[in-house]
């Protein structure tokens, strides 16, 4: 007769977690060691792919506008980069064993994606492969493709299952109010106990912080973490709300936040931050038909209201209030005027230089590849005055231009396919906001008004692609999630019945 030996759940388990315990106490006397931290990010995300499988999707949209970055990971890529591969896997997964789970289909926007993506990978192919200096490659650039990639899989993720209609709120506030970890790391610059901090956020934020603190006199502080924070709440109160409803006098504590928001984001010393938001503003106010109702003399009213008050304190405001106004015919300190037209010749400069070199790149992209020798020769010769900065920015591909950024990187067909995703991604939104649910139509406007003024602010004021395709990316997939794909009109049919019901109730 066969011997049976049977064990029970808890020894089995216990016999599992004991040699665990072991190797993670042995790893653990050397927690920064790059091999021990490692291993232990390996054990602990095992332990929570119970969770990941569940909750996969709301944790990418709540990591998909928070500035957090691991330290141990090579390259310290975003949260976002590293959920979109996760959460693409589960929705993958739970694709396999269920045909339920279907992902949210936008034949337009999806083909328009996989277009870009194919210029993207053929440029890298051709010129010089996916080279990164974090990991250890003779060739230094290839960040930028891995920041498309993460985006294009990044917006596969969002639309890998819909947002409940009646957890709207909740998800567009998971969406927007992230954005406010940008703060971390400034707060953490001004208390050296909160430096460990910056292991998990990144610390460019504070940048600007660090150079003033070796200034001899008045300098401008520009505090980075503000822009991105403010661009959070701005958008989930017009989200949320709508002009419409932020005006709304009934409820005057809305104004008085939104008010609040917007001044707060002067301290942080970029002009484009109040040209942003004013894109965004005016475009949602004519998307929502404000002009023809009496709302229009009320935002008016506030907006005279606010520029008298510009005019009167302006010069007694902080250098960095008053940098971010300087775009405006306003009384301001003058060196602060100065230095706002200094960065804006520099760029003039740069683009001056590259102009006569972009027909060469029309059929064939630059890519993002960079010989690290040529690197280190254009910034020391910049260092000893033999090259102007703006052209060793122009070396590395820091155009501070949108299309610039597509047309030397990837050419006419990076060009193409990036204004087909332009035009279908419009379109997606408009239908949403046409079309959509009517619980929706105040956050549906608000996509679309933010996504238009992105567009523009790309195109005109400042953009980069490797930048900015994952929020563009993340507008058009948060939209398809929240409207379970795209929107159409219902048949006439419906729209009869839907009449008689009203009538008779």
């Amino acid at each position: 007769m066969a011997n049976t030996f049977a064990v029970s759940r808890n020894r089995l388990v216990f016999g599992l977690c004991l040699p665990l315990a072991v190797l993670l106490g042995y790893l653990l006397a050397e927690p920064m060691d790059s091999s021990s931290l490692a291993v232990v990010v390996m054990v602990v995300s095992v332990l929570f792919v119970p969770l990941l499988i569940k909750w996969h999707h709301p944790l990418l949209i709540l990591s998909w506008n928070a500035t957090i970055n691991p330290y141990f990971f090579p390259g310290r890529p975003y949260l976002w980069m590293l959920m979109s591969f996760v959460s693409l896997f589960f929705g993958v997964l739970g694709r396999s064993v269920s045909t339920e789970k279907r992902f949210l289909y936008v034949p337009s926007v999806t083909k328009a994606l996989l277009c870009l993506l194919g210029v993207v990978l053929a440029t890298a192919f051709l010129t010089g492969g996916f080279g990164s200096r974090v990991l250890g490659s003779n060739s230094y650039g290839g960040k930028g493709y891995y920041y498309i990639i993460a985006a294009v899989v990044g917006y596969f993720a969002l639309t890998s299952q819909p947002i409940p209609r009646h957890q709207a709120p909740v998800f567009i506030g998971m969406f927007f109010l992230t954005s406010l970890t940008a703060l971390v790391s400034n707060l953490a610059f001004k208390f050296p106990s909160l430096w460990f901090l910056y292991d998990l956020f990144p610390p460019d934020f504070a940048s600007s912080q660090a150079q003033s603190e070796g200034a001899t006199g008045p300098t401008v502080v520009r505090i980075g973490g503000v822009i991105w924070a403010a661009q959070g709440l701005y958008g989930f109160m017009l989200a949320r709300y709508g002009i419409r409803g932020v005006f709304e006098v009934a409820k005057p504590w809305r104004i008085t936040a939104f008010m609040v928001v917007l001044f707060g984001s002067l301290f942080s010393g970029y002009r484009s931050t109040m040209l942003f938001f004013g894109l965004t503003f005016m475009t949602l106010f004519f998307i929502e038909g404000l002009w023809r109702t009496r709302l229009a003399f009320l935002i008016l009213g506030v907006g005279l209201l606010v520029g008298i008050s510009a005019i009167v304190f302006i010069d007694r405001m902080p250098l960095s209030v008053q940098r971010t106004l300087c775009f405006l015919p306003i009384k301001v300190d003058p060196l602060t005027r100065q230095a706002a037209q200094a960065s804006t010749e520099w760029r003039l400069e740069m683009w001056e230089r590259l102009l006569p070199d972009v027909p060469k790149y029309f059929f064939k992209g630059k890519g993002y590849a960079l010989d690290p020798q040529e690197l280190f020769l254009a910034q020391e010769s910049s260092n000893r005055g033999l090259m102007a900065s703006s052209e060793v920015a122009a070396f590395a591909g820091d155009y501070h231009n949108g299309p610039l950024s597509l047309v030397i990187p990837f050419g006419l067909y990076g060009v193409a396919a990036f204004l087909w995703l332009m035009v279908a991604g419009i379109r997606l939104l408009m239908r949403n906001h046409r079309y959509g649910s009517p619980e929706l139509k105040r956050v549906n406007a608000f996509l679309l008004a933010l996504f238009v003024a992105k567009v523009i602010f790309f195109v005109v004021i400042f953009g980069a692609v490797a930048a900015d395709l994952f929020y563009f990316a993340g507008i058009l997939g948060f939209s398809v999630a929240l409207n379970h794909g795209e929107a159409r009109p219902a048949p006439a049919g419906e729209d009869a019945e839907e009449e008689f019901e009203i009538e008779r109730a």
